[in-house]
């Protein structure tokens, strides 16, 4: 789910966008090639638009729950990353959550934990458009924002911090937050809820440049995981906007159980971009919910990695 705020929610890039929008080649920083090769995965047609109480959405959990194993996540619930659940609406459709928590740097996922999560889901295959797609890919919303997860928990992995990292990705997300309410609502679930000092959730697309106004929705009222990320953010040049939470992201749910959250939002300015090169960025690459929000060899990754640093800065800062 993505929300339309006017004048905040702007995506890509387009052939006039100023050069110095390519990718930073920072061997510390976020890693653009890897965060592109999965998010073309999770939105190829072979996934089918990862809909709702589909082989599809499994497949991409199980795949999501391969690429965390492989950075040594541990389960949270049970013996398996994979957390089955079923909704009233569904009774007979098992679905999958993914949570995993990678270790601290003393090798142990007991104590605080950080979060951040991304939903899988997204809404399949519809009626076909004029040119004759039926497939809603969902690059955008939210393989990208999966993507910039993997990379956050990647470099986790390979410097972990004081607290453990909760890795968490919703199902059932498009169809009002089923996923992430299912897993509150486990009878088990108050053991996690009360370690989590910070959830950052990442589905807001991702801008073609590097943005430099955000909005911080759940940082009001102000909590610790705000001021870091406004102070992170202001180092950068940037400046934010910390707004109550809302019902527009699976960490809201969180939040109505006293985890603090932030979901970042990035905003109308973009270094280097004059509002004509951004509105036509727009109107070449943001999708939303339409079968053409899908892969392209031409999407820019200058405002990913910048998107992505922050986001691993925040959580490096939060877990000690």
């Amino acid at each position: 789910m993505r929300i339309a705020l006017a004048g905040l929610l702007f995506l890509g890039a387009c052939k006039s966008a100023p050069s110095q929008q390519s990718a930073p080649t920072n061997a510390s920083g976020p890693d653009t090639i890897a965060i592109a090769s999965v998010a073309r995965a999770l939105s190829a047609d072979s996934m089918r638009g990862r809909g709702p109480w589909t082989r599809d959405a499994e497949r991409a959990a199980r795949y999501l729950a391969g690429q965390l194993e492989r950075l040594g996540a541990r389960p949270v619930f049970g013996t398996s990353l994979l957390v089955p659940f079923v909704v009233a609406q569904h009774p007979r459709d098992t679905v999958y959550n993914v949570v995993g928590v990678l270790p601290n740097r003393a090798g142990t996922t007991t104590g605080d934990l950080i979060g951040i999560t991304a939903h899988l889901d997204h809404l399949g295959v519809g009626p076909p458009d004029a040119s004759g797609d039926s497939i809603y890919n969902g690059f955008l919303d939210d393989a990208v924002g999966m993507s910039m997860v993997l990379d956050v928990a990647r470099r986790f992995a390979r410097s972990p911090g004081a607290h453990g990292l909760v890795v968490m990705f919703f199902n059932l997300e498009e169809q009002q937050l089923l996923g992430s309410r299912a897993l509150v609502e486990r009878p088990d679930a108050g053991a996690l809820l009360s370690r989590m000092r910070l959830l950052i959730g990442v589905d807001a697309g991702s801008p073609a440049g590097e943005a430099l106004e955000w909005q911080l929705m759940g940082g009001l009222p102000e909590h610790p995981g705000a001021r870091l990320a406004d102070s992170l953010a202001r180092a950068r040049g940037w400046t934010t906007t910390s707004t109550a939470p809302r019902a527009i992201n699976d960490v809201f749910l969180f939040s109505q159980r006293g985890v603090p959250i932030l979901f970042p939002i990035p905003g109308r300015r973009w270094k280097g971009y004059t509002d004509e090169q951004r509105t036509a960025a727009m109107q070449r690459f943001d999708h939303y919910h339409q079968q053409s929000d899908e892969w392209r060899a031409d999407f820019p990754w200058a405002g990913t990695w910048h998107f992505a640093d922050w986001l691993w800065a925040i959580v490096q800062r939060a877990s000690g």
